[in-house]
């Protein structure tokens, strides 16, 4: 994987959850709080080549609250 970004909606917290990383190197910051019409989801980007589409999605479903 040579680069991943997103926003998530964590349970526990009002504000936006980024995160972005490059490689093995990862981090994360709270970003503002969801507005009252916003929808609150996760939105995730994975740049690389040839990623194992199918692991990947089995390891997110397992996140899913």
């Amino acid at each position: 994987m040579l680069r991943y970004k997103g926003v998530l909606h964590m349970v526990g917290t009002e504000r936006k959850v980024i995160f972005q990383g490059v490689h093995q190197l990862m981090g994360t910051d709270l970003g503002p709080e969801w507005s009252p019409q916003e929808r609150r989801n996760s939105k995730m980007v994975f740049i690389g080549i040839d990623l194992p589409q199918d692991i990947l999605r089995q390891g997110l479903e397992q996140s899913l609250a």
